[in-house]
């Protein structure tokens, strides 16, 4: 157990997952970088953001993992990147993570909902939903109006875990909206926040 050991000893053994990390093959960088995020030591968060760039797939996976398991704010911008210009599994690990840390990425995600790239403002919506942040309720409004049907049913179940009362009157709007998914995220936002109407 690591919280049995020494102050020199945690040291050495965090050090020694470092350079795993840089030197070892993909399967041993892997191991490390779980290791990493499971110990949550902050000399880490350096090392796994160069492993956001690994070329081995399920090391940038565990590198995003980690990432948002320490919740170091240095992550976030790093985060955004992939979350913009990643492929798109590499960008649902980084909204994941970027929830994870939570509020040091709500204005970063504000802005990402803006973005250009579908698949962006779509993992966008999702991670401030799980970070419940009400920086995000009038953005997520707008999302509402999102020419992606699964942009607009993104934002309608991020307002619902939010639960900011100032959404039930879009969410009522929703109600009507041309994508029945949409309607129904809407509808079930609506009962969480304690909201009934009916979709006349």
């Amino acid at each position: 157990m690591l919280n049995a050991c020494s102050n020199e000893e945690y040291t050495r053994v965090v050090d020694l997952l470092i350079s795993d990390l840089q030197q070892g093959n993909s399967d041993t960088r892997a191991n490390a970088v779980e290791a990493l995020g499971k110990i949550k030591d902050a000399k880490a968060v350096d090392p796994l953001i160069q492993a956001l760039r690994d070329e081995s797939r399920k090391v940038r996976f565990s590198a995003a993992i980690a990432l948002g398991e320490i919740k170091d704010r240095r992550a976030v911008d790093p985060l955004i990147q992939v979350l913009k210009v990643g492929s798109s599994d590499a960008q649902l690990w980084a909204a994941e993570a970027l929830a994870e840390i939570g509020e040091p990425s709500v204005s970063p995600l504000i802005q990402a909902l803006g973005d250009s790239h579908r698949k962006v403002r779509f993992n966008a919506a999702i991670a401030m939903g799980k970070i419940k942040d009400n920086r995000a309720v009038d953005p997520l409004i707008q999302a509402l109006k999102d020419n992606d049907s699964q942009i607009r049913s993104n934002a309608a179940e991020a307002l619902g875990n939010i639960g900011d009362t100032r959404s039930v009157r879009p969410l009522i709007q929703a109600l009507k909206d041309d994508d029945i998914n949409v309607r129904n995220e809407a509808a079930y936002a609506l009962k969480k926040l304690g909201s009934h109407p009916s979709a006349e």
